[in-house]
């Protein structure tokens, strides 16, 4: 690994946890035709993932100090948020390492390449088929996008796209889903560290030098926090069918190299 290898995968880490086209998909392939470990990466890929939660943390600051505030508004949107981290909680204990293995497989460029495909169809639905008149989170816009949130799990699905699109689904507007899915994004991505680093400290995993993974966080956290930003006013006005093409796309490129 080299300095500029770990500041790639830290601009594509901030990238595509965002924009709705699979951060742990465009990960993998990014370390596959790098020929780096990828098994032994495992770790480091939640490192990137650290400097998202810090920029999830600075960019949405009013809404984590009213959870601190404890008062009325900030308990129900507390509670909101852990309904919505339960099923991928769930879904990462019981499923976690089946998941692990799909995507680590000989057979991953197809896996990935057919849920790209997957969401893009997904995406051309919600945009259709949704009404997308409130703005207002509900429980059952909570539950859905969790539930859809733990789908995401799979190798090649977008968390951000996939609860987005659920959000829609259930009559928000994309804006509004959109904030939604990344708040939804911390409670998971901290649990996801804290194990990371208990396996670390117990000697069970290992991590690049500790220059690489700095870099690599700082990296991340930049990227993240402009990348989060500039899909919030992007799909104001624009619609998933751009994301859902290039995912199509990307496809078509992961089959033909599968072959």
């Amino acid at each position: 690994m080299s300095y500029p290898i770990v500041i790639f995968l830290g601009i594509l880490q901030g990238i595509t946890e965002f924009f709705p086209i699979s951060s742990s998909g465009h990960l993998l392939l990014a370390e596959n035709f790098l020929s780096l470990p990828v098994a032994d990466l495992q770790a480091f890929d939640v490192v990137l993932h650290g400097g998202t939660l810090a920029a999830l943390l600075v960019l949405f600051w009013r809404e984590w100090l009213g959870i601190l505030k404890f008062d009325k508004a900030g308990r129900n949107f507390f509670l909101q948020l852990v309904v919505a981290t339960i099923p991928a909680a769930l879904a990462g204990v019981l499923l976690g390492d089946w998941m692990e293995a799909a995507t680590r497989g000989e057979n991953r460029l197809w896996i990935v390449g057919g849920f790209f495909l997957c969401v893009a169809v997904l995406f051309f639905c919600a945009e259709k088929f949704s009404k997308q008149n409130s703005e207002k989170i509900g429980w059952k816009q909570v539950v859905l996008m969790g539930v859809f949130q733990a789908i995401a799990l799979l190798p090649g699905v977008s968390r951000s796209g996939s609860t987005i699109a659920a959000g829609m689904f259930t009559g928000l507007k994309r804006e509004a889903a959109a904030r939604f899915s990344f708040l939804m994004l911390a409670p998971v991505t901290f649990g996801a560290v804290v194990l990371i680093a208990k396996d670390f400290l117990a000697g069970e995993v290992t991590l690049p030098p500790t220059n690489f993974v700095i870099v690599g966080f700082l990296t991340s956290a930049v990227v993240s926090y402009f990348a989060a930003e500039a899909l919030l006013h992007f799909i104001k006005k624009h619609s998933l069918n751009v994301f859902g093409i290039y995912l199509i796309i990307a496809a078509g490129i992961l089959f033909y190299l599968a072959r």
